[in-house]
């Protein structure tokens, strides 16, 4: 398991991807003034660099906020409602991203086909999702230690 959740966390270390304000500005067409703005107001945030130099730097997570802010600013809303827009979508992510982290126990091979242990059902059987070639994704219950030694497989 602790494989599969290093391997999860390299994958999506979105962490290092760091922006310096004219970055931002031209990869979300939001211009260098107003992101600083919008900095005063509380809306963003930028982060506090390592070599001690003075220039903003944002994080891939602002890049994904001002772009859904810049999204509802060019659909006609106030700057307040984009970024209530924005707050909102960026709750619903963490919720998901909790939902993930602790939902997913790593992957299987079932009857030759992918499969995600999504975890204990009860005391006895863990919720296995298959991913068959052709169709929808296919639910099954395994015994807990079978399911485990399925994971244990693939974790390796």
């Amino acid at each position: 398991m602790a494989v599969f959740s290093e391997q999860i966390r390299e994958a999506f270390d979105f962490h290092r991807l760091v922006f310096r304000i004219g970055e931002l500005s031209t990869m979300t067409d939001v211009s260098a003034r107003q992101l600083r703005y919008w900095e005063k107001k509380g809306l963003i945030t930028s982060r506090e660099r390592d070599d001690g130099q003075q220039a903003r730097v944002y994080t891939f997570k602002t890049f994904i906020k001002v772009s859904i802010m810049k999204y509802f600013l060019d659909s006609g809303y106030t700057l307040a409602g984009a970024a209530k827009q924005a707050q909102a979508r960026e709750d619903r992510v963490k919720d998901i991203h909790k939902f993930i982290s602790t939902g997913m126990k790593g992957f299987a091979q079932i009857d030759g086909q992918m499969a995600l242990n999504l975890g204990r059902f009860d005391d006895e059987r863990t919720l296995m999702a298959v991913l068959p070639d052709e169709g929808d994704v296919q639910y099954k219950l395994l015994p807990n230690a079978e399911a485990q030694r399925l994971t244990a497989e693939i974790d390796m």
